[in-house]
């Protein structure tokens, strides 16, 4: 991508409790071609990242991370929400004050204004928001998936001006994230040029189904008043316009809570919706078929192996719909036509008799990529209805 990267890890936990790895954070410094800066960015996998080789990872980037409070609590609280069974890779995206150069987090979070005096107009703090966007879309993401195991799903969230700057995201870039989480944002920017593109935009220039969270607090009551007025134009437009089909679109209101105490609990009413959202939502596969061939060594010689997974060629989720071939005593193995996203579990012909794989660990989905390879291997360790 022609831009060079500085890998600092600050913090990272190796130990292991019971055999398990535990969850790490890495700091890591970005010398960005883009903004002409050098940067941070955080990075958060999960428990047992390490050992669960086979298992790939939806992205949540959390903005204004130089304030750790979003980080941190993105990555601790998505583990307690109620139906929260997937685990993420959090990526924290930093906007500190760099003193030398006079830059500020506005800079990154705010377009150029159309109808203000740029100098006047956050103390001239603004304006950058096209080239940080280019950042993200072409030095931090491409690090992140070409370092971490991604799947290609990307989650925003921010709060009050990073809000704003991941709707502004949406409008610019649509495709570049798959849902939104805009907590407080601030509408009222540039005499409401935000609100107005909100109410410009074409929903169909998103490609995919999208989950789009909006929530405030008390913001617009007692104080920053023109914020109420932007955002009751937006609400207004969303309850009443039938232009968004590809968007799903949830709004939250705190008014007991002020500007900066509303991210907790409106992260966790957002989320709670989320997931109910993501157990309802329609799959779009891809047009191109691949050929795969699974191969799964067990336990036992006797034993009968299906495979079943999130499509028709799979079985639709039915345990018992797809058996393995016989290769050997202790190897099955089948020839598939499948598409992408691609995700499968190994039975013995029910879920009481789901198996336990090799570097996974845990009996959750294995998600695998049929593109760049076409042949995997498994090992099943124990079956769940022969637990000692």
């Amino acid at each position: 991508m022609g831009f060079k990267l500085k890998i600092i890890v600050i913090f990272l936990f190796c130990n292991t409790i019971f055999g398990q790895e535990i969850a790490t954070i890495q700091k890591i410094k970005i010398n960005s071609k883009i903004l002409n800066q050098e940067r941070e960015i955080l990075i958060y996998t999960p428990q047992s990242y390490t050992e669960n080789t086979l298992v790939f990872y939806d992205v949540i980037y959390v903005f204004d991370a130089q304030n750790r409070e979003f980080f941190d609590f993105t990555h601790a609280a998505i583990s307690f929400i109620s139906n929260a069974t997937k685990k993420y890779i959090v990526v924290g995206i930093t906007s500190p004050y760099i003193e030398n150069l006079d830059y500020a987090r506005n800079n990154d979070m705010l377009p150029l204004p159309k109808h203000e005096n740029q100098k006047e107009f956050y103390n001239g703090y603004n304006g950058n928001a096209d080239n940080f966007l280019n950042y993200i879309k072409n030095e931090v993401m491409p690090f992140v998936n070409s370092n971490f195991r991604t799947r290609p799903y990307n989650l925003a969230i921010g709060h009050s001006l990073s809000a704003s700057f991941i709707l502004y995201s949406m409008f610019k870039e649509p495709n570049l994230f798959n849902d939104y989480f805009a907590i407080s944002p601030n509408l009222a920017y540039d005499k409401e040029s935000l609100a107005t593109m909100f109410l410009d935009f074409n929903s169909q220039n998103i490609n995919n189904q999208t989950f789009l969270y909006l929530s405030n607090a008390n913001e617009g009551e007692n104080y920053w008043k023109e914020w109420l007025t932007a955002r009751n134009k937006v609400y207004s437009f969303l309850e009443k316009t039938k232009d968004l089909d590809q968007i799903n679109v949830v709004i939250k209101k705190f008014p007991n809570e002020t500007h900066w105490s509303t991210f907790a609990p409106s992260f966790i009413a957002g989320f709670s919706e989320y997931f109910k959202y993501l157990e309802n939502k329609k799959i779009k596969y891809s047009d191109e078929t691949y050929e795969i061939t699974l191969l799964v060594k067990v336990l036992n010689k006797d034993d009968e192996v299906f495979v079943t997974g999130n499509q028709k060629a799979l079985g639709d989720w039915n345990p018992n719909s797809i058996k393995m071939n016989y290769k050997s005593e202790f190897e099955r193995e089948i020839n598939l036509k499948v598409k992408t996203p691609l995700e499968l579990k190994f039975t013995r012909g029910s879920w009481e008799t789901e198996g336990l794989v090799k570097n996974i660990n845990d009996y959750v989905n294995l998600y695998i990529n049929p593109i760049k390879q076409h042949k995997f291997e498994f090992e099943i360790l124990e079956w769940a209805d022969q637990m000692e």
